[in-house]
């Protein structure tokens, strides 16, 4: 908002980027529930080839297309109306190629079922491209607050549609026309939220968004290749069935961290773009990253100990057999988590060729790792994925970060001590408490009384090691409560006396 200071804009952001997601993935996850009852684990195994389709689209049109106008430091209506030109051709240019190969590379790769499915997913492109501008109009001004809230109404638009459709006995059909009507909701949203003008060709306009955009896309397409190259790989070689476990162990472990992660992915790249020196970029960078383990391994490290209860309970014993690969994939998430938000900073720094060139190397080096554990199980393929997972995240601050912002791993492991101290503790005290009351109670008391207790052990030793980590996760909570609750000001009371 004008007169706003870019530290004001940022916390009013993360104010309501965590309250609606944490409305938004609720509903979100309370839908995947029912779905997981409603489809077989086989079914969304083609699906999960289908959606594939989604952030790609999201990715290539904003990135490739209207990026540019959120990273410039100044932009003209010459600019504007290019992109809009750009994004719309582009989209529906994409969208036909999607189907196009449908006959020719989707259907002898992956069988006739999941061609289908993946032709269904084509519009997506151009649905996505309609309202990239007005997205990038919106990130510009740093206004969350109507991002957020189209964010979230676009997902519960989705999820409704794709519960009505599973309990209407369409399967992997309800999935992924869910996953259209969210990405049309949305733009619709933003079209009516940020009109974007009518769409001109201009030639030096789209040279400058271009020079930007193409590197920029061309490593989002790597990045989300690098997502979801898995789920591919194993639709190619395992059966739907299997392919379907993994995907529910894979969005347990890393893609629901990335739930969380995607408020910092929001507030990112239009904030770091905003920043007066590399000092500033680099201070934030690191605050969010402490920030964010703190809050992101807690939950991880609690679904490696409850994943056996937690698991069959909350999805249906079919889907027990995603417990062990689960439990591996936590930890490929506790990386994912502090990976959160470096392609925002290179590109904010105006760097896209480099990282373009990091993601290609490490789509390559993901791809063969888990083409060759395929062949020996889901275990294989999962421990496959969280050690590159960790070699991702060294590549990242030793190849990346630390050249252009003097980020080193040595400074990164000392911030994220005290969060790996908690989730020792965590798993202390819940694991025990697990096999003590397992035999004995319901397994929904169980998981609460093993995670509570774990939990609180995760939060006293974050106090007790790391006061300054502390008072960051109280001084967030409190941002985000719309009124001060006393027992928030209490802590934060009695955080700062002992810090005296």
């Amino acid at each position: 908002m004008p007169g706003e200071s870019l530290k004001e804009s940022t916390l009013r952001g993360v104010r309501w980027l965590m309250l609606t997601r944490l409305a938004g993935e609720s509903f979100a996850l309370a839908a995947s529930v029912v779905l997981a009852r409603l489809v077989s684990p086989a079914d969304f195994g083609r699906a999960a080839v289908a959606i594939i389709f989604v952030p790609l689209a999201s990715i290539l049109t904003f990135e490739g297309f209207a990026s540019a106008l959120v990273q410039r430091e100044r932009i003209e209506p010459r600019h504007v109306r290019a992109a809009m030109a750009m994004s719309l051709l582009g989209g529906l240019a994409l969208s036909g190629a999607a189907l196009a190969l449908t006959p020719l590379l989707w259907r002898p790769l992956f069988g006739a079922r999941t061609a289908a499915l993946i032709a269904l997913a084509a519009p997506v492109f151009g649905l996505a491209g309609a309202g990239a501008v007005s997205r990038a109009l919106l990130w510009r001004e740093l206004d969350f607050r109507r991002m957020s809230v189209i964010d979230v109404g676009g997902l519960a638009a989705g999820a409704l549609t794709a519960l009505a459709l599973a309990l209407a006995g369409l399967a992997a059909t309800a999935i992924v026309l869910g996953a259209l009507v969210q990405v049309g909701a949305v733009s619709l949203a933003l079209l009516v939220a940020a009109p974007a003008p009518l769409p001109r060709w201009h030639r030096g306009a789209q040279r400058e968004i271009g020079a930007f955009g193409l590197p920029a896309a061309l490593a989002g397409l790597a990045d989300v290749l690098f997502r979801n190259v898995d789920y591919a790989i194993l639709a190619a070689r395992l059966s739907a069935a299997q392919t379907g476990i993994y995907w529910r162990a894979f969005n347990l472990g890393v893609v629901y961290q990335d739930k969380l992660s995607g408020v910092m992915m929001t507030l990112a790249f239009p904030v770091y773009s905003r920043t007066d020196s590399h000092a500033q970029l680099r201070a934030l960078h690191e605050r969010a990253t402490r920030v964010h383990a703190a809050v992101i391994f807690a939950p991880l490290a609690a679904l490696i100990v409850l994943a056996p209860l937690l698991i069959p309970f909350v999805f249906g014993g079919a889907w027990a057999p995603s417990v062990r690969p689960a439990q591996i994939l936590a930890l490929a998430g506790m990386a994912a988590a502090i990976l959160t938000g470096y392609p925002q900073a290179m590109l904010a720094l105006g760097r896209p060729r480099a990282l373009l060139r990091f993601n290609l190397a490490r789509l390559v080096l993901y791809a063969l790792a888990v083409t060759l554990a395929a062949g020996h199980g889901l275990l294989a393929v999962s421990l496959a994925v969280a050690g590159c997972y960790a070699l991702i995240l060294a590549g990242v601050y030793l190849l990346l970060l630390g050249p252009a912002l003097g980020l080193s791993l040595r400074r990164l492991l000392a911030e994220l001590g005290p969060a790996l101290a908690g989730c020792l503790a965590l798993g202390a005290v819940a694991e025990p408490l697990r096999l003590l009351c397992e035999a004995a109670l319901p397994a929904p008391l169980t998981i609460a009384l093993a995670g509570g207790g774990g939990l609180c052990a995760y939060a006293a030793t974050l106090r007790a090691v790391s006061p300054a980590a502390w008072r960051d996760l109280l001084l967030l909570s409190r941002r985000l409560l719309p009124k001060k609750l006393a027992i928030t000001e209490l802590f934060i009371r009695r955080g700062r006396s002992a810090a005296i």
